[in-house]
């Protein structure tokens, strides 16, 4: 039997899950920034972690190395098994523009409960 010759009621589930692949084929994809913070100012990077949620921010070492990472708008971003930190990376205007990482949580606690304090960057 082809799907030309199948009843109606088993060929309308199948007319939805198309519709659905259909539709997420044309939403586009939330493609994560990436900003060199040596050639961006402190306001801008924390302003694309406000609009955006997440940022990969790179730099360059002084040893000329690239360091990059995935920076959050707000601790509640993190995994779960992560904790968020503040941290400071060289941006165009200063050396120390303070923004949010993400580092697995070091402690050996097995509390889901303990108190984390949320981060989050304000404009």
């Amino acid at each position: 039997m082809t799907w030309m010759h199948m009843p109606i009621r088993h060929l309308t589930p199948l007319a939805g899950l198309l519709a659905v692949l259909v539709a997420m084929a044309a939403t586009p994809a939330n493609a994560i920034s990436r900003i060199e913070t040596t050639r961006t100012d402190c306001a801008d990077i924390r302003a694309t972690l406000i609009d955006e949620g997440e940022a990969i921010l790179r730099y360059t070492s002084k040893k000329g190395l690239p360091i990059y990472d995935r920076y959050v708008s707000n601790s509640r971003t993190c995994q779960n098994y992560e904790v968020g930190v503040w941290v400071s990376l060289p941006a165009r205007d200063t050396n120390a523009c303070r923004v949010i990482a993400c580092q697995a949580d070091t402690n050996d606690s097995d509390d889901m409960t303990r108190f984390r304090p949320l981060l989050q960057i304000t404009r």
